[in-house]
């Protein structure tokens, strides 16, 4: 009955306030932490703070036409400066900030819609390799305008962002991450939101579908855990269903251990295994599974170091608050591997919101367990990532690698064509 009447009350709630003035009610005083936030939407552009009017739309950057402004170079910086603001407002001292690996096509059969999201028509969607220069760019662009401002330098140690425009289908996806590491030393944290499979998103991908277990997701693992880059994941445990009576078996799940076996167990180094943020904890838009925290637990009671579930996006109101007292039971069980984010899509405005979603579930908790659910253990991955790469010679905060740094070709292949 409570959580009938919370989520009835959340729909009343964005109904009577602009999302841009929302805060987070019972999470306010208490620092909140979002592990999964797209700068980018699927047009890569996105809210910006557009306060002064410099340039066409509202204070955030809207246009009539219902897309946000594209911001020439060395204005970028306003779409950190708009973050930012909400960031330091509702108290959310880290978020995990990235692009969108793909872009929706307007395609001539769609020709009276322009689309703006990837379900918006039958448009197909491409990977947008240009992606992460957009985020590189925000950041270089803000440490120009604000270079001599240290106060406002300072700021950002609350956004982390991270590598998301590679194809998980291709082999040399993990040389393009090296790549814009290179192109970008002292930027990057992580890699994510890698995307595995994804319901619609994959149906309307051009070109070879990806799969949890493909080669270039155990490279792209693989080099994370080498140079200690947490690294997050959009994969499916189960094909869609075509109702909520139609049950699935977890027939991705397979291969999502694949990966994490050949990643984390196999890995004879501890040093190396790389942190994983398994995003929306497997769990989309149609996804139904039975007896799923089961499932979950006998991942994290085999992978309790290095595997950590993301509970943005349906997988909350889906599944947790479905029956919340097994999830509150398993997230008690292991209070290190749970983390929540936003998962706004260009729209730093919408955080607070997302967030907000959470009270129900973390005011259930333990009051230890909800904060490190709450902030804590993002900040501990984080945190532990960055001192790792710097014994290793990697950098202090943002990654950088030296010129002698090299993968063979064969790198994360080994066992290939046995």
């Amino acid at each position: 009955m409570a959580i009938v009447v919370y989520m009835e009350a959340m729909k009343r709630f964005t109904i009577l306030i602009p999302l841009a003035f929302l805060s987070l009610g019972a999470t306010a005083g208490e620092p909140v932490g979002d592990c999964h936030f797209h700068l980018l939407d699927f047009l890569q552009n996105g809210e910006f703070d557009n306060k002064d009017s410099v340039f066409p739309g509202n204070a955030r950057g809207l246009m009539k036409n219902g897309r946000f402004f594209q911001l020439p170079y060395g204005q970028r910086y306003r779409r950190l400066t708009a973050l930012l603001e909400v960031a330091e407002r509702n108290d959310v001292v880290d978020v995990v900030v990235c692009g969108m690996p793909f872009v929706k096509k307007w395609a001539e059969d769609d020709f009276f819609l322009r689309p703006k999201y990837y379900l918006d028509t039958s448009s197909r969607v491409k990977g947008a390799r240009d992606t992460d220069l957009q985020i590189a760019s925000a950041f270089m662009d803000y440490k120009v305008a604000f270079g001599q401002s240290p106060g406002k330098l300072k700021k950002l140690d609350r956004l982390h962002p991270f590598v998301c425009g590679l194809d998980t289908t291709d082999l040399g996806a993990v040389d393009l991450a090296v790549k814009r590491i290179r192109e970008y030393p002292g930027v990057w944290e992580g890699l994510g939101e890698l995307m595995s499979r994804h319901d619609d998103l994959t149906n309307l991908t051009t070109g070879e579908r990806p799969r949890g277990d493909h080669p270039s997701l155990v490279r792209l693992f693989k080099f994370a855990g080498l140079v200690s880059l947490p690294v997050s994941i959009h994969h499916n445990v189960a094909p869609v269903s075509r109702g909520p009576q139609e049950v699935k078996k977890p027939h991705y799940l397979r291969e999502f251990v694949n990966l994490l076996e050949q990643t984390i167990e196999k890995e004879g180094n501890p040093r190396n295994r790389p942190r994983v943020i398994w995003c929306h904890a497997g769990i989309s838009r149609r996804i139904v599974v039975e007896n799923y925290t089961e499932v979950l637990e006998g991942l994290l009671k085999r992978f309790p170091d290095n595997l950590h579930l993301d509970l943005s996006w349906v997988v909350l109101a889906d599944y947790v608050y479905k029956d919340v007292d097994a999830w509150k039971k398993l997230i008690e069980k292991y209070p290190d591997n749970f983390v929540i984010g936003s998962d706004a899509v260009g729209k730093p405005s919408s955080i607070p919101f997302e967030l907000k979603k959470f009270d129900v579930l973390l005011n259930g908790l333990g009051v230890d367990t909800a904060r490190k659910v709450r902030s804590q253990n993002l900040r501990r991955i984080l945190e532990s990532s960055g001192r790792m790469r710097e014994k290793k010679g990697y950098g202090q905060k943002g990654i950088t690698l030296p010129h002698s740094f090299g993968l063979p070709d064969q790198f994360g292949l080994e066992g290939l064509g046995n």
